[in-house]
């Protein structure tokens, strides 16, 4: 009986650890830190001057579309209302799958056009991203009920209707500007709600949702090709063959000693293999993503692949560990993957699962392998992805069904087409440009450029179609408020 009573009272001082243990984050998987990357939001441009940006918590129903609900939710908006006049225009930078940041809405072409009006500019956050949670936890049912676009837009409407309550804006006209998926949004509220803006500026707008998006690392490779030149296109060509080949003829564990991968790596599972050429592929793709052509971006790091090791295929090993921040070993298990993302329902982290979902349930934009003309191999196809969907969040998201939902999301929304007062903007070698706007649709291409390169002020580095194009759309936007 004593035994049994020291034993409950061990029990009883070691519970509190055991819940602690339960819910400590598990470290985040290779393949999720570069997916984290790639959604982390556009470069912001750094200010040395004062800043005026304010935060404001907007009310907003948990479900825009059911008025039997009636839960509400603090959404976060940033707000710059230096300049403001009476009257003056509003000018909305929209949130896409990250968090809001002053800078969004600082030093940027939208900020001295919202000065030139002597307007307010803002930012908003997209629900479930940053600050702006609707719900916990982040089920898969939550998730399907409150995270999709048609509640995000409906967000934004009902931020634009709570400032216009307010007597000095409440003759404002409203301007919208989007980047990336925010972009997309940016499209889809002036398609939805005509008369609630006056014209929108979609920079580098993906419109066609895709479950095989295989053209994206067909680009990557172009850039690689066309800006780090062939030698560099070719050490990752000729490493990522070698390794696929060590793994196809049996030589798995002689590629994870290589690669520096973490003892559970399972060189015999495919989907562990998929997961580290997918993350391989990712790491180039966010570089690439983001270059900018007058700074040689590419160029440079090209050089420093090279300079790890002549040998083509060390030189892309360290290469990689360099990008991940030089770990212990390098973690890319597909299953820890799965188990990351489950942790996230109950431990919100920050933007990965509730972005991941919008893939899985609106966009696919799976990011596949299916091209033969990239240099990133075969061995990522977009199953890895459709199985993640379905074992993170049940077999309503199996591939089949995520087919028939990206129909749906091109049904309702067009797909690629031109939308009635917005200025599309596209970079020449932007991976994303092959799901968006093109010449037919009157997209303004930037030669060289990459995502999202249009936000800042005007410069001097600025090319002569970049200048002409950010003149251009100051021009409309005072057309739009005449």
């Amino acid at each position: 009986m004593k035994f049994s009573l020291v034993i409950l009272q061990l029990v009883l001082v070691l519970a509190p650890f055991a819940s602690t243990v339960s819910l400590r984050e598990p470290e985040i998987p290779a393949f999720i830190k570069t997916l984290k990357e790639m959604h982390q939001g556009p470069p912001r441009h750094p200010t040395t001057r004062k800043s005026h940006v304010k935060t404001r918590w907007i009310t907003q129903k948990l479900d825009n579309f059911d008025k039997a609900n009636n839960e509400t939710w603090q959404d976060r908006i940033l707000i710059n209302e230096r300049h403001f006049v009476e009257g003056s225009p509003i000018f909305i930078y929209l949130g896409g799958e990250w968090v809001i940041q002053p800078g969004d809405i600082e030093n940027v072409h939208l900020a001295d056009i919202a000065k030139e009006h002597k307007g307010t500019i803002l930012t908003t956050e997209h629900r479930f991203f940053g600050e702006s949670i609707p719900i916990k936890p982040l089920s898969s049912e939550n998730l399907s009920k409150y995270q999709n676009v048609k509640q995000a837009l409906a967000d934004v409407v009902n931020v634009i209707e709570v400032l216009k309550e307010e007597d000095k804006y409440k003759d404002s006209k409203v301007v919208v500007q989007g980047c990336s998926y925010s972009a997309t949004m940016a499209t889809w509220l002036k398609k939805l709600y005509p008369d609630v803006i006056v014209g929108s500026w979609a920079s580098s707008a993906p419109l066609e949702a895709k479950v095989n998006f295989r053209d994206f690392m067909k680009v990557v490779g172009e850039a690689y090709r066309q800006l780090g030149g062939d030698y560099c296109y070719d050490i990752i060509d000729n490493a990522t063959s070698y390794y696929e080949n060590l793994f196809y003829n049996g030589e798995g564990a002689q590629a994870k000693k290589e690669l520096n991968l973490c003892s559970d790596f399972d060189e015999n599972d495919e989907r562990d293999q998929w997961q580290y050429f997918s993350t391989v592929a990712n790491i180039f793709a966010n570089i690439a993503q983001y270059q900018r052509p007058e700074n040689n971006d590419l160029a440079k790091y090209c050089t420093n692949l090279r300079n790890f090791s002549d040998n083509d295929y060390e030189a892309l090993s360290k290469f990689v560990q360099w990008r991940l921040e030089n770990p212990e070993c390098v973690s890319t298990k597909y299953q820890d993957a799965v188990d990351y993302y489950l942790w996230s329902k109950d431990n919100y982290d920050g933007d990965g699962l509730a972005w991941t979902f919008q893939t899985c349930s609106e966009f696919g934009w799976f990011q596949s392998s299916g091209s033969r003309n990239q240099p990133f191999g075969s061995n990522f196809p977009v199953t890895l992805y459709t199985d993640i969907c379905e074992d993170v969040f049940g077999s309503n998201y199996s591939e089949t069904n995520i087919r028939k939902l990206i129909r749906e999301t091109n049904d309702e929304f067009g797909g690629i087409e031109n939308v009635e007062g917005v200025y599309f903007t596209q970079g020449g070698l932007d991976p994303w440009a092959k799901v968006g706007a093109g010449l037919a649709q009157a997209a303004t291409i930037y030669p060289q450029a990459s995502h999202c390169s249009d936000l800042g002020s005007i410069g001097a580095s600025d090319s002569a179609a970049l200048r002409a194009s950010k003149e251009r759309i100051a021009e409309l936007i005072r057309e739009w408020l005449a």
